[in-house]
Parts: C-alpha cells; sequence; structure tokens
C-alpha cells in the first residue's frame, strides 16, 4: 500500500508501495551504490537510490528525485533523515536476507557487530 509521509519541515511525500518492487528495482538499487566509492559513499548513494525509487510526488517546489537526484541534496537534513527512515519497509522488500528476524537472530553463526573475524 503507497504511503503518505509529513516530514519535519510540514512537507508531505507520497511513497509507493514497496509491495510492487520487483528485481529491477534491486539492481538499479545496487548499481547506484556499485558506482560509488569507499563504505560512505556507497551507503548514501544506496540510500539516496532508494528514495529516488520510492517518492512518486512530494509538496516540495523541486522535481522528484527520480527526475532528478539532485533535488535530495536540497532538502533541509530533518526531512532527509526522515525519508531515509521511512525507506526500512523497501530495505525488507529488496534485501530480505538482510532484515532482521527470529531465524537469523537466533543463529550462532550469523555475523554480528560483536563477531570476531
Amino acid at each position: 500500500m503507497e504511503k503518505n509521509i509529513t516530514l519535519p519541515s510540514g512537507a508531505t511525500v507520497k511513497f509507493k508501495d514497496p509491495a510492487l518492487l520487483r528485481v529491477k528495482d534491486r539492481k538499479k538499487v545496487m548499481k547506484a551504490a556499485d558506482s560509488e566509492t569507499g563504505d560512505l559513499g556507497k551507503a548514501l548513494a544506496l540510500g539516496e537510490s532508494i528514495i529516488a525509487m520510492l517518492v512518486e510526488e512530494w509538496s516540495f517546489d523541486l522535481l522528484i528525485p527520480s527526475i532528478k537526484i539532485e533535488s535530495i541534496e536540497e532538502l533541509e537534513m530533518a526531512d532527509y533523515d526522515a525519508l531515509v527512515e521511512a525507506t526500512a519497509d523497501a530495505n525488507k522488500v529488496l534485501f530480505p536476507s538482510l532484515a532482521k528476524n527470529d531465524k537469523n537472530e537466533a543463529d550462532p553463526k550469523a555475523i554480528t557487530d560483536n563477531s570476531k573475524d
């Protein structure tokens, strides 16, 4: 189901339903992240490409990011952070094996923050 979000600035955003995402969407996100160097650059590109994929419309006087990705850079930080947080459902759809669940939380072989190489 599509989701309407009100950001801290009062702007509104309409997100596409994450259940409608397809393999081509995952590939697009991965290619965007792969085009960057360094972990931080990859993480930022990943987050921005997911936002661009999900935003169907917004009340900003800017082109939506699927048309002009640089529009994201004009957002206030609180709005950007809220958009990133709102992509959690899409992350679970795009990368289901990375989502936390009872099985991988209980698996002693799963890599965690406390794992040693």
